[in-house]
């Protein structure tokens, strides 16, 4: 029996249940949703250990492109979005740019930013100690900076950018 023919079993056992409210409807539906909730844990708990199998293959294999991209597209199958928040009035919203509008706001009092100021007219003042002076760090140099990519392994993830080691490497000048 597949998940989604348990589900409608038991939605019909719902329906007649919330129909006609007697003991024998009520212990059908039970039955139904234990039955349906089980066979839906077990085919959800068969496909994670077939997604992990797979994944522990590709990394036996030293596959690190596949197991990796397995990965990523486990990660974005969890991601959530928010589809429903409240407003000052407690009203729920449920339009997504009405959503966004409602975090914008929220967080604009709760950092205290006015929407007319701008950040060009807060000056920041550098921290000094009395009796330090600052250093100044020189830009690297065009060779120093040659050096360093072609140092770079390829086939490896890029970090918190995105930008993978091969891209800087094959940028030429441009990119140095």
């Amino acid at each position: 029996m597949d998940c989604q023919v348990a589900i409608k079993t038991k939605n019909v056992a719902r329906r007649r249940w919330l129909q006609h409210k007697t003991r024998a409807s009520s212990e059908w539906y039970h039955k139904e949703s234990n039955e349906a909730n089980r066979m839906c844990a077990r085919k959800k708990k068969e496909w994670i250990n077939e997604t992990i199998r797979q994944l522990e293959e590709n990394h036996k294999k030293n596959e690190s492109r596949k197991f990796f991209s397995e990965i990523i597209k486990l990660k974005q199958q969890n991601i959530r979005f928010p589809f429903m928040c409240k407003d000052e009035n407690n009203t729920v919203i449920i339009q997504t740019n009405q959503i966004l509008n409602r975090w914008k706001d929220y967080f604009r009092t709760i950092l205290n930013l006015d929407t007319d100021n701008s950040f060009s007219n807060h000056r920041i003042q550098p921290i000094t100690r009395d009796n330090q002076t600052e250093v100044e760090i020189q830009p690297p140099s065009y060779n120093e900076v040659c050096s360093i990519t072609n140092k770079l392994k390829s086939s490896k993830a890029g970090g918190t950018d995105n930008i993978i080691p091969e891209l800087v490497k094959q940028g030429g000048r441009t990119l140095k």
